[in-house]
């Protein structure tokens, strides 16, 4: 981590952004230093993705300053938050699927005189920034065929092509395996050395405890405290974020299901979904959990009619029933 006495290397201040009927944010300020990952923490809504925005160009401040270098910038578009070295890395990538994770790196990069750089000379300076970070991809490979870690290596990639100084991560880790995840924490160490400031923002708590030297909450559209990491517990995050004791946030509840009000047997559809089976009994939540392309919205698509199931049995009330569509 950067010493405290370093300048610092992005300094946002008093950011306040309105939309119609909402106050998405008021005064926030956020500080992030080379060489340091920056939990950025907060419930849905509280603000996090509308600042990320505005630091990315997607949107502007109604009032606020934001400082690089102790330079006072305007960051009015996306392509002048790139130039001021800032690299946003979304849930969504930005990835073209039919191109090839080279092409994709330098999409956009191309020189406005007609003389273009070698396809030799971009695969060389691919492998360069993959071996930079620690890991080793095909630059000719099309991104539909990586994975999505992979995916987000090339992200981080491109990022480093564009001479990115800051690196924003939005929830990097939610459609990755465990082993991936630990993949992905060695990489935002391995950057952090390289003196890059990372600002992370995560709803698992395991991975801020793992990766992050200071911490930033936000409450409401409002900056509610930013601490070290080292100084602060887990409980203590949680509390900043909702803002209440998580004595109340959990308070003992006894449940009761009632009868079976759903029956799910052997559910099928081609290649998504395979022998799902489960019940639901009345007063009860049942959640269908797994990562990305697990088949959850797919059987949920399924149960109440969107898509036709191959075979498979649906019982309501211990009743079969047909679901043909929605209706």
């Amino acid at each position: 981590m950067a010493d405290a006495a370093t300048k610092p290397l992005l300094k946002m201040h008093g950011i306040s952004k309105a939309f119609p009927g909402v106050q998405a944010l008021n005064k926030v300020a956020l500080t992030l230093f080379g060489g340091e990952v920056l939990a950025l923490l907060g419930e849905n809504g509280a603000g996090k993705s509308t600042l990320i925005k505005i630091l990315g160009g997607a949107h502007q401040q109604d009032k606020g300053t934001i400082e690089i270098n102790g330079n006072s910038v305007k960051l009015n578009n996306p392509q002048s938050s790139q130039a001021e070295g800032i690299g946003i890395i979304y849930q969504e990538f930005n990835l073209v699927p039919g191109l090839t994770a080279r092409e994709n790196i330098f999409l956009g990069q191309e020189p406005s005189s007609i003389c273009f750089i070698p396809r030799v000379q971009e695969e060389e300076k691919s492998r360069e920034l993959f071996a930079r970070i620690g890991v080793e991809i095909d630059p000719n490979i099309p991104c539909s065929e990586l994975t999505v870690a992979q995916q987000q290596v090339v992200e981080i990639a491109k990022a480093l092509a564009q001479d990115a100084k800051i690196i924003v991560m939005d929830e990097p880790t939610a459609a990755l395996t465990p082993r991936e995840v630990q993949g992905l924490l060695k990489i935002v160490r391995e950057l952090r050395i390289q003196g890059i400031g990372i600002i992370y923002i995560s709803h698992r708590l395991d991975e801020i405890d793992a990766i992050a030297d200071r911490v930033t909450v936000l409450r409401d559209g409002e900056h509610v405290a930013t601490r070290d990491k080292s100084k602060l517990h887990r409980n203590e995050m949680i509390e900043l974020m909702v803002g209440r004791s998580l004595d109340k946030e959990f308070p003992s509840r006894e449940c009761i299901p009632g009868p079976v009000r759903l029956t799910v047997r052997n559910l099928m559809r081609s290649n998504t979904v395979r022998n799902v089976t489960f019940k639901l009994h009345a007063g009860e939540i049942v959640g269908l959990t797994g990562l990305v392309g697990a088949g959850r919205t797919e059987t949920a698509r399924l149960i109440f009619g969107a898509d036709p199931k191959d075979s498979g049995i649906i019982e309501l009330d211990e009743k079969r029933i047909y679901t043909d569509s929605p209706r």
